[in-house]
């Protein structure tokens, strides 16, 4: 695919032409600038173009092209600095515009736009989404939102398509606009000697390699959605600064803090993340450090070109060292000319082959220059006749200085070329280091995945399966072993629903952790996981700290869910798209499983008494089996109660009705030697004696608990 890039080289786009050309794209970029570049193209850039976006010749250069889709880094392009606003927006709104306009004459079909979810930044509490109104106060954001304005009119799905991916505030590059509050409190930390922050103001933020991660997935999407909208993290500006203080070691400043009157960010209500399965994989400090690393880097380019500019003083200094070394060795030739010491040395040929190898082949010249005169002066002012041998010792000094100059520039050069050649190896070898180790990571994952039978398509149906032999009853309490068994997750747990889906009920859990979020729950349109379960998906949850599971999911018996499975981990690692693939696929066996179960169950036709919910005492007596198993793998708890035969007689259809209206529908009742039992489910002998309390209040005598 050809991929037109619009933006200037910063790390963004850098890090953008790396990620495309791995999957083998042909990359061209203009980069919005005028002047030829002395440098060769980006390596991975099949085509580079130096024009304005404003540039006539943009529409020729994409008609040239024929690009399938084109990138608009806007708010990410480095190239525009917001140091003079006024004429920066005139710019960024013209040359978005050119750039659209070109690209629709030049039949590109799709369009990625970066902007910024400042937008909304004048926004008060609540929640932000799509259909939230822009509301900004800045020119920059102003420009943003009067650019997406262009972006909505311009949009024509199937012919001209409009992706906008709204960003968080973007840090990573070293020279950005005072917009970038992570760049502007790194910089004032680092050469000021006070920093002033509003501590309690909220940013949010995202490392650029993770943004760039994000415009990727919204790349290899098929269906383009028209905008997404990419969260970031919430910061305040002091813990901004605490990061940055633990970035930079051995600094300290004073700290000014200012009062911030404003509320809290809004919340964003649709988080595109979760979609596009992107996660943020740098922390602030990952990300600050190495921002640090690049401005250290800068720093020095800076200082380089401190020192080019003292170019002259640098040259003059060589040029008087030159000259007075030459007055101090005629000074020596004419106090050692009549000696034995003058007839045997040369001292002009030595002043300029020790300059010829300090300075090189043109101070050479020049100090050849200066013997030349210093021996004419010499002819004239004694009256001597120049003859051919002071011709032939000029000859000789001037090769002699020549031909050592040269030699010492060109091993200089040679040098200065190995030492580049050097650092570029040793660049190339840190890339190749973290290709290398990526490849083995996912190497190791694929064998792990395929190969290994421990983990292999085969293992997972060979495990799910043997639900296929159990009750009802026994697969939901078999399925946290089995869940656990194929996830590799301790910490698992089984909910159930009763005839009212939105509540549901602990039936089995492996461990204490599992059990921390309730014996009920309430899943509502509020529950955690309620829109994965409309959509039939698998919940995950990146937070380590949070006490939501990291997976959950849903187990339907045809359009009415049954159940949820829930599993906990705090290995990050282990939250990825294959293992809630995995999740999916063991939840779908499980799921057959338990229908299978239940219509077994269901064709025991003579399991019930007749017009009631009570089992015979042959099937309860199965039932209190499971029951008893599970709560000795300490997977469940329960109690029973005992209902004296003596108000059932004649099995009383009325008592029967009364018994059921109190209890819940995952108890389980049944007759066992003329009386009747009613197990309740993940209840302790505690939460019995409510029960208890509830069934005396209605007039029915409950003899005893037994469990």
């Amino acid at each position: 695919m050809k991929v037109l890039i619009c933006g200037e080289y910063g790390i963004y786009c850098r890090e953008l032409i790396t990620r495309l050309k791995k999957e083998n794209h042909d990359i061209f970029v203009i980069t919005g600038s005028e002047k030829n570049r002395r440098e060769k193209p980006r390596n991975g850039v099949f085509q580079e173009y130096n024009f304005s976006y404003r540039s006539k010749n943009v529409c020729t250069v994409m008609k040239n092209i024929k690009a399938d889709i084109m990138i608009i880094l806007g708010i990410c392009d480095t190239k525009y600095t917001w140091r003079d606003t006024g004429q920066e927006s005139v710019r960024y709104l013209t040359g978005v515009t050119n750039l659209l306009m070109s690209a629709r004459e030049a039949g590109i079909r799709q369009v990625i736009y970066c902007s910024s979810l400042g937008v909304y930044e004048n926004t008060g509490g609540g929640m932000i989404d799509n259909e939230t109104e822009f509301e900004a106060g800045s020119v920059l954001m102003q420009t943003v939102i009067q650019t997406e304005y262009m972006c909505e009119e311009q949009n024509r799905p199937g012919e001209f398509q409009i992706s906008v991916i709204r960003y968080p505030e973007i840090y990573g590059d070293y020279k950005t606009h005072d917009y970038n509050v992570c760049s502007r409190i790194m910089e004032r930390f680092w050469g000021s000697p006070a920093v002033e922050i509003e501590a309690e103001r909220q940013h949010r933020i995202l490392y650029v390699k993770d943004a760039v991660d994000v415009l990727v997935r919204v790349f290899m999407q098929e269906e383009k959605e028209s905008c997404y909208l990419i969260p970031g993290t919430v910061y305040t500006e002091r813990q901004i600064l605490e990061a940055v203080e633990n970035v930079v070691q051995g600094r300290k400043t004073d700290v000014r803090e200012l009062e911030y009157t404003k509320g809290a960010l809004p919340a964003v209500g649709k988080d595109s993340n979760e979609k596009l399965g992107s996660y943020e994989k740098y922390s602030l400090e990952d990300g600050l450090r190495e921002l640090f690393k690049i401005y250290e880097k800068e720093k020095e380019l800076e200082i380089r070109e401190e020192t080019k500019k003292s170019v002259v003083r640098e040259k003059l200094i060589p040029l008087a060292e030159n000259i007075g070394l030459f007055f101090i060795v005629t000074i020596l030739y004419y106090l050692f000319k009549d000696t034995w010491l003058g007839s045997i040395l040369d001292f002009y040929l030595i002043y300029v082959v020790v300059i010829a190898v300090v300075y090189g082949c043109a101070h050479s010249l020049f100090a050849a220059l200066l013997t030349l005169l210093a021996r004419i002066g010499e002819v004239f002012l004694v009256g001597e006749t120049f003859e051919y041998a002071a011709f032939t010792g000029l000859l000789q000094i001037l090769i002699i200085g020549v031909l050592v100059g040269y030699m010492r520039d060109k091993y200089k050069r040679s040098n200065g070329d190995l030492e580049d050649e050097k650092k570029y190896y040793e660049s190339e070898l840190v890339d190749m280091t973290r290709i290398y180790d990526g490849n083995r990571y996912v190497k190791e994952i694929y064998e792990k995945r395929l190969v290994n039978y421990e983990n292999s398509m085969v293992r997972i149906y060979e495990v799910a399966s043997r639900l296929d032999f159990w009750e009802p009853q026994k697969v939901i309490f078999q399925a946290v072993d089995v869940v656990s068994e194929l996830m590799e997750m301790e910490d698992a747990a089984v909910y159930i629903t009763g005839g009212n889906s939105d509540y549901m009920r602990l039936a089995a859990a492996s461990s204490e952790r599992a059990r921390e979020l309730g014996k009920s729950l309430y899943a509502g349109s509020d529950f955690f996981m309620h829109q994965e379960l409309v959509e039939r998906t698998v919940y995950r949850n990146r937070e380590i700290d949070s006490k939501l599971p990291a997976y959950a999911c849903g187990i339907y018996e045809k359009d009415k869910l049954s159940a949820v499975i829930m599993l906990w981990t705090k290995d990050l690692t282990k939250v990825n798209l294959y293992e809630a693939n995995t999740l999916a696929l063991i939840c779908r066996l499980i799921e057959s499983s338990m229908n299978h179960a239940t219509t077994y169950w269901n064709m025991l036709a003579d399991q019930y008494i007749e017009g009631t919910d009570v089992l015979r005492e042959e099937e309860f007596n199965r039932i209190e089996e499971i029951y008893k198993g599970g709560a000795a793998e300490n997977k469940l708890e329960y109690a029973m109660l005992k209902v004296p035969g003596k108000l059932m007689a004649g099995r009383n259809e009325a008592v029967y009705k009364k018994v059921c209206s109190l209890v819940r529908q995952t108890d389980i009742l049944g007759e066992k030697a003329g009386d009747l039992y009613i197990i309740l489910a993940n209840t302790s002998r505690d939460e019995a004696g409510y029960v208890m309390s509830r069934f005396q209040n209605a007039g029915i005598q409950v003899d005893s608990i037994v469990g």
